[in-house]
């Protein structure tokens, strides 16, 4: 009999890493991206500082606000090379106390609204600068629920804060 024994650190983050997973959904009209922030243990006082800037072991509604917006800032998004403007568009912080366990998950949506898409072939990029030293990087789409968009290839960078969506329009046969 061979019994195989694998550790349990492949199937979690790193203690000291701060899991930024993006996945990224593409409308004719809206391209979303949904962010899942994790920080590890060993990095989640470290990120607290930046998020409860009273120390007082709540996250405001104006905390919220701002860390998001400086998210939002590390975060650059074009299509067919023009830059998008992100909006917050749902927010979720847990408490303090959950985020210092690693179990915590920070959870942000940003939407940009765009001119309905051209049929035909496109392309969106995505680079998240936000605390490169702490932080490792996944980058996805998402199946599109519009049968008008097709997904035709995806590529990353090596630590995958940098990615491309290649995608078409296909033309409405209405």
């Amino acid at each position: 009999m061979f019994v195989l024994v694998l550790p349990l650190t492949g199937w979690a983050h790193r203690l000291d890493e701060y899991l930024q997973a993006t996945l990224v959904t593409i409308e004719p009209t809206r391209i979303k991206l949904q962010i899942n922030l994790t920080p590890g243990v060993d990095i989640a006082e470290h990120v607290l500082t930046l998020i409860d800037r009273d120390r007082n072991g709540l996250v405001s509604t104006n905390e919220a606000a701002l860390y998001s917006g400086m998210l939002s800032q590390d975060i650059v998004v074009r299509l067919d090379q023009h830059k998008l403007a992100l909006k917050l568009s749902a927010a979720n912080f847990p408490a303090p106390t959950d985020l210092r366990t690693g179990w915590g998950i920070i959870q942000m949506e940003f939407s940009a609204t765009i001119d309905r898409l051209a049929p035909g072939r496109h392309k969106l990029t995505m680079k998240n600068r936000h605390l490169p030293s702490l932080s490792v990087y996944l980058f996805n789409a998402a199946r599109p629920a519009p049968e008008s968009v097709q997904i035709t290839r995806q590529k990353r960078n090596q630590n995958q804060s940098t990615g491309e969506i290649e995608f078409t329009i296909v033309q409405d046969s209405q």
